[in-house]
């Protein structure tokens, strides 16, 4: 799963952890890729989101800071129940002149149930301006030689974007065209999962289960993935 919680504020203007974790637990993913996930920031209650949802699904979990305003943190987190084997913290070019929101891909690399085999898992949030989403596709594609690997998480484009052109020669779309924002009447396919390897898609999706269009303003997007 991929899902942008925005800071688990829902359509109603509430922050509500509880909602985001009936959404992902009515999946039951084995690896989810969280974006806009708080760390002790008074908006959301002082308290570190995906520790509590890591908690709360019975999950570990990883995180990365991109934004860090003393204690308070906002970034992203990779919730699993596999063994995680490493983690990798990967800056994102932006440009200086526009004064943008910082941007990172969090790496974990997985023991994939396969004898000998690994996933990396890159969980990223690429820019909402169109100029600087080219420059971090190209960070990620020259980062990660990895064989077998998904990339998810919010793209802010279609899966036709120029932006992804470095990607597309070593993954495919699981998703495709999946619309999942806005949460209430998905309009545009810009949360993806994207798989490199010998890795079969059984089935995904966008998933509208849980509460999920009232939850955040993005919809998750699924994907059931079998080693082939």
């Amino acid at each position: 799963m991929s899902y942008n919680i925005r800071n688990a504020r829902g359509a109603d203007g509430r922050v509500d952890l509880a909602r985001i974790a009936r959404v992902i637990g009515s999946f039951e993913p084995d690896i989810v890729a969280l974006q806009e996930v708080d760390a002790h920031r008074a908006r959301s209650g002082h308290i570190d989101q995906a520790a509590e949802l890591a908690t709360t699904l019975g999950m570990s979990a990883e995180y990365t800071a991109c934004v860090v305003r003393e204690r308070e943190c906002y970034g992203l987190a990779t919730l699993t129940r596999l063994p995680i084997v490493e983690v990798a913290h990967l800056e994102l070019p932006t440009h200086v002149h526009l004064r943008t929101e910082p941007r990172r891909a969090l790496v974990t690399r997985h023991a994939w149930p396969v004898p000998g085999a690994m996933l990396a898992m890159v969980n990223t949030h690429l820019s909402t301006v169109a100029a600087e989403r080219p420059g971090q596709v190209a960070a990620i594609a020259e980062a990660l030689p990895d064989l077998e690997m998904v990339i998810a998480g919010d793209l802010n484009c279609t899966i036709w974007s120029r932006a992804l052109r470095p990607l597309m020669p070593r993954v495919r779309s699981a998703t495709k065209h999946a619309r999942t924002w806005p949460a209430r009447a998905p309009l545009f396919p810009i949360d993806h999962i994207l798989v490199a390897g010998p890795l079969e898609v059984v089935e995904a999706g966008s998933w509208k289960r849980g509460g999920a269009r009232k939850a955040s303003d993005h919809l998750p997007v699924v994907a059931v993935l079998e080693a082939a």
